[in-house]
């Protein structure tokens, strides 16, 4: 998938969710604290900030969106080493 197909489905995912809520652009606007004019660069698959993005999220009830889309980071290599208190060895 390419960054305009994604861009574009995450339009349509998120007018789909304002939709089924009742909400106009203005309303969600207002509610995530971002202009109209962002709400529609998201719908119409263009780019937005990712501040912009996980306010309208969060307003369309879906706060965890964003860090949902990776998995927690495992632990370092480095973190493991001092968990069982041994020495740093160079990685060659």
């Amino acid at each position: 998938m390419n960054n305009e197909t994604a861009l574009l489905g995450l339009g349509e995912r998120t007018r789909a969710l304002r939709t089924s809520m009742d909400l106009k652009q203005a309303e969600l606007a207002a509610q995530a604290a971002v202009s109209v004019e962002t709400i529609s660069s998201l719908e119409n698959g263009r780019s937005i900030t990712t501040e912009s993005l996980n306010r309208v999220l969060t307003a369309l009830g879906q706060p965890n969106a964003l860090l949902d889309l990776l998995p927690e980071p495992a632990i370092s290599p480095f973190e493991l080493q001092k968990l069982k208190g041994r020495r740093r060895q160079r990685v060659r």
